[in-house]
C-alpha cells in the first residue's frame, strides 16, 4: 500500500508542477519522503527524497512568491526530517 500511496504521490507532485497548482506540488512533494520513510529504505535513500523534493517545492514556491506556502511546506519537509531522526530502519 505504501508503494502505491508512493507512486500516487508522486504523480500529484508531477502533476502540480506541469499545471502550476500550489495544492498538488503541496501535497505530492511534501508527502513523497513520508511514504519512502515508511517503505524503510535506507536513511540515506530517505535524506535524498527529502532533499530534492524540498529543493524543488521550495524554488516552486519561491519563483511564484507564495511565500506562506512555502514556510508551510519547510515546515512539513522539517517533520519529514524529523521522522527520519526518530525512525528505525533495516
Amino acid at each position: 500500500m505504501n508503494l502505491f500511496l508512493l507512486i500516487i504521490f508522486i504523480i500529484i507532485g508531477i502533476a502540480g508542477l506541469t499545471y502550476n497548482v500550489d495544492a498538488g506540488v503541496f501535497i505530492g512533494l511534501g508527502l513523497i519522503p513520508w511514504q519512502v520513510l515508511k517503505i524503510k529504505f535506507k536513511k540515506k535513500f530517505v535524506l535524498t527524497a527529502i532533499i530534492t523534493t524540498t529543493l524543488i517545492g521550495g524554488g516552486y514556491f519561491i519563483y511564484f512568491q507564495e511565500w506562506l506556502i512555502l514556510a508551510l511546506f519547510i515546515f512539513i519537509q522539517l517533520y519529514n526530517y524529523w521522522g527520519l531522526l526518530n525512525a528505525e530502519m533495516k
